[in-house]
This record gives structure tokens, sequence and C-alpha cells, in this order.
């Protein structure tokens, strides 16, 4: 599969219609094992649960060799390498791990998501192409987006009309970026 990045144009800046986040959702043991693998890990606490994101901002990026080959099957992810495949892999034996990558602009883009658990994939790659039709949920706990269903096997459910993204609070930040400096900010 090869996506069009162009489509979604060349200006990166977060923009009110613009989203785009790439990062592990985990527990906050993950979070200490990855932490005592960099020094550039970065968890930022997340919304209703103890759960952290770990935005894959510049310096974590360049520390994990992210000029590898991504995780098969290819272009499934921008930035997962073999190398942190293996750490996430590794990681997961303090509990499960969830590597997601999502653009949208205009309501235009993809979403990319994987969960391991006892060094075992056990869900995906998942991956919600441009101009696939967006996953309904059709009872609590079924369907929905890749990054949803892997969600849930952190234990994160919806609350009332908003799904697990937006109950975990994934959308407080627009990027990445913004996820890595409010980090830096506390």
């Amino acid at each position: 599969m090869t996506r069009d990045r162009r489509a979604l144009g060349p200006d990166t800046r977060p923009s009110p219609m613009r989203y785009e986040l790439h990062g592990v959702v985990s527990g906050p043991e993950v979070a200490e094992f990855l932490t005592e693998r960099s020094s550039h890990v970065r968890p930022v606490l997340l919304d209703g649960a103890e759960l952290v994101l770990v935005p894959m901002c510049p310096e974590l990026a360049a520390d994990i060799d992210l000029d590898g080959p991504p995780l098969d099957p290819a272009d499934d992810f921008e930035l997962l390498s073999r190398w942190m495949t293996a750490v996430l892999t590794a990681a997961s034996r303090h509990g499960p791990v969830v590597y997601l990558e999502t653009e949208y602009t205009g309501g235009v883009g993809w979403q990319s998501a994987v969960v391991w658990l006892d060094c075992h994939v056990v869900l995906g790659p998942d991956v919600l192409e441009s101009g696939d039709p967006f996953p309904a949920v059709t009872e609590p706990g079924r369907g929905g987006s890749p990054i949803v269903r892997a969600l849930r096997y952190l234990g994160v459910e919806a609350v009332g009309r908003h799904d697990e993204f937006v109950a975990l609070g994934l959308g407080r930040f627009r990027s990445t970026e913004q996820w890595c400096a409010a980090w830096s900010a506390r």
C-alpha cells in the first residue's frame, strides 16, 4: 500500500482542520521500560485512565533509528522501524502496548494501529486508508476505527457519545509536536 502524502499537503503545521499523531499508548509500567531505553521518552498522562501517551518526538525518533525498514507489511506506518518494533514487543511483557499513527486534514486522511501483549501482536497492523469508509461503532465495544479498536486492548471504554479516542483525551492537542511540547512544559 502506498499513501499519497501530497493529498494532505506539504504543510505540517497544526491547524484547526489538521490532526496528526505518531506515538505509543500504554500503562506507566511500559513507559518506565521505554524510559530505561531512551532518555527521549516523554510520557504524557491521558484523561480518565492510568495510561500515558509517548509521542514520537524528533529526539526519540532520531534516538531509535527510524531510518530502518518499517514493520511488515511495508507502508502501514511512517515511523515504526524494526528496531522500535523489537523494543515495543519486549515492552509488552509489562502490559499491552498500542502504537498508532494518524493524519487527517479536513476529514481526509488515514490511521494505523498495532497492539502487542506478552510479546505477541494481538491486533494489526490495522489500517484505515484515505477513501475507506469510516467504520461505525455498531454497539458498545464493537466496530470503530483501528485506533479505537486498539485502545480497547488497554481497557479504554467509550463514555456516552464519546468514543475511546475522545474519552482518553487524544484530541487534547492537534499534533505530535504539541504533545511533545506539553511534556516539556510540565
